[in-house]
């Protein structure tokens, strides 16, 4: 496949990264009617039956919220590779955006196997902390907080007119 010449690697590894997290938000689109139906039709009237974890309400909103990672991602891919950064420092918030999103995208499958929504490491009130808490909760919890400071540090080079390091 060629790619325009204006698109640097880094923002094809970017767009990829993003497209392959919309595909785990279509494959949870699948597992929510698959947890609505309570199990999987085979052909006209014949389901055979079977129970996820979760309940239909988080598989949604991990058929939802995936794909706003995915979007961030690839909206990323584009901001940061026109903002005049150098090659070091786009390379760094390109791998903070794929493993941002890719971090939220864990936390909302991985969520919905754990007994507190994975919202935090311990009991609350959703239920108690367990493996799944932390699986779900450590990766979106670091890259979040990182995440959060490239965003103001990018926006305050935009704002600033000043995109060079």
């Amino acid at each position: 496949m060629q790619f325009s010449p204006t698109v640097k690697p880094i923002q094809r590894i970017m767009i990829g990264h993003g497209l392959l997290m919309m595909f785990v938000a279509l494959a949870m689109g699948l597992v929510l009617w698959v947890s609505l139906l309570g199990g999987f039709e085979i052909y006209p009237g014949y389901i055979l039956n079977f129970n996820l974890p979760g309940t239909p309400e988080a598989w949604a909103r991990a058929h939802r919220g995936i794909p706003m990672n995915s979007l961030m991602v690839i909206a990323f891919a584009f901001a940061i590779g026109g903002l005049g950064f150098s090659a070091k420092v786009e390379n760094l918030l390109a791998k903070l955006f794929i493993f941002t999103g890719w971090a939220n995208t864990i936390f909302y499958v991985a969520s919905n196997f754990s007994q507190n929504r994975g919202l935090s490491f311990g009991d609350n009130r959703f239920g108690a902390g367990d493996l799944f808490s932390v699986i779900a909760l450590a990766p979106a919890y670091v890259f979040g907080v990182l995440s959060m400071g490239a965003i103001l540090y990018v926006a305050i080079k935009c704002l600033a007119g000043n995109q060079k390091n």
